[in-house]
């Protein structure tokens, strides 16, 4: 197995993407902890989930506390028991459920594994076409335009400009935006769920 392990981050646009088998890098800030993977490390995901527990024998699910949680459900309706297995159910919809931030999941919650297989250091600008596909955007009409998976939105003619609007949105300060073209560590990666 081998390696350190690392928590990783990823919005439900990112997650889609992994899950497609679209997804195979990660560029994060090169201050970040991340900056030290080298291949064989292992990165566990992170996302937003509701902390839920089994009521009854009729296998009913109400909300509960992280601690006492026997499952997750995840923003896309996937369930991760806490004894590892995991099954697709209908989206959580109760406007009363408290999600739960990324950064507090657990690791028993996490459904994917990124194995490093290479890590660099660039400027964040030094990416071209085939590092934004890596990063899972896909060309529709014959690659005319560009667009992340659901739930995102929107078409880019260029998809290096569709990957910097993304950056954008999680990078506001002065310093990590596109412009300032930050350095960057890019970890490619194969998914082991």
């Amino acid at each position: 197995m081998g390696g350190a392990e690392y928590p990783v981050i990823l919005d439900p646009v990112a997650m889609r993407a992994l899950l497609l088998g679209a997804k195979t890098e990660l560029r994060r800030l090169a201050s970040s902890p991340l900056a030290a993977c080298r291949p064989g490390d292992r990165l566990w995901v992170r996302e937003s989930c509701v902390a839920a527990r089994i009521a009854g024998p009729d296998g009913r699910e109400e909300s509960a506390k992280l601690r006492d949680a026997g499952l997750v459900v995840l923003a896309d309706g996937w369930r991760r028991h806490r004894h590892g297995a995991g099954r697709l159910g209908p989206l959580p919809t109760n406007r009363r459920l408290i999600w739960t931030p990324a950064i507090q999941m657990p690791r028993w919650a996490s459904r994917a594994t990124l194995v490093v297989e290479a890590a660099r250091i660039e400027p964040l600008r030094a990416m071209g076409r085939a590092q934004a596909r890596a990063e899972g955007l896909r060309p529709v009409c014959g690659g005319l335009f560009w667009r992340w998976p659901p739930p995102a939105r929107g078409l880019w003619r260029d998809p290096v400009r569709a990957f910097a609007a993304m950056w954008d949105r999680h990078h506001a300060t002065p310093g990590t935006r596109w412009c300032d073209d930050p350095a960057v560590v890019v970890l490619a990666f194969r998914l082991e769920r």
